[in-house]
């Protein structure tokens, strides 16, 4: 797989007698949780969504490292995706995963460095650090560009043009007509599942609520 660029293997089905961009719509929606204090950090995404060609050579993904805090606590990639480890404490850390989609130990480094690791297939990639055992985070290393991260107030909307500007992917369009299937993950709710039909003039809203439960894995 080239580095730089990702084919992603699900059929585009846009062979349409009017414009795309007429016959497209987001899917945006708001999140209540039981049992914790923020409806933040929800990742919410379509598990299949037309396929897409994109150009990863001017992404630039960052999991940072400050006040013994990993920044983002989660961190959306795209599939062959590079992301970039810069330690901004104060001390020294050492980022490990002994996850399945990527298993990596990037030892001890010192404050003012930065280390990279390509995540070349799909899946949650949990980060440790070995050295403060109360660090914890979390990459989802993602199939397609369709998904959002709840903010503080449970808002989201998919696809987020916001955070795709921000790394540098450029020009996904808004989801073709049809019925999609919409999940949900976050390490302590469990996964929520639902049918989504785009209509094509715009957005279509719902919403979620969420309890306290173990979550599925990303994708079966």
């Amino acid at each position: 797989m080239s580095h730089q660029f990702l084919t992603i293997s699900i059929a585009f089905l846009l062979l349409l007698s009017v414009p795309f961009q007429a016959l497209a719509g987001s899917i945006t929606g708001k999140i209540s949780v039981k049992g914790l204090r923020s409806p933040a950090n929800v990742l919410v995404y379509v598990t299949k969504a037309p396929g897409l060609s994109a150009d990863l050579s001017n992404v630039k993904f960052t999991m940072d490292q400050k006040n013994l805090t990993f920044v983002p606590h989660i961190l959306p990639v795209l599939v062959g995706s590079t992301v970039h480890f810069p330690n901004d404490d104060q001390v020294a850390h050492n980022v490990f995963s002994l996850s399945r989609a990527k298993k990596f130990n990037l030892g001890s480094y010192k404050p003012g460095t930065t280390k990279t690791v390509l995540f070349d297939k799909p899946g949650i990639v949990e980060l440790r650090c070995d050295v403060h055992a109360e660090m914890s985070a979390y990459i989802m290393v993602m199939k397609n560009p369709y998904w959002a991260v709840s903010d503080a107030k449970g808002s989201f909307k998919i696809p987020d043009p916001v955070y795709l500007d921000q790394h540098g992917i450029k020009g996904v369009p808004d989801l073709p007509p049809g019925k999609y299937v919409i999940k949900t993950w976050h390490e302590k709710l469990k996964t929520a599942k639902k049918v989504v039909e785009v209509s094509g003039k715009g957005e279509t809203a719902f919403r979620l609520d969420l309890k306290r439960g173990n979550p599925s894995v990303l994708y079966k």
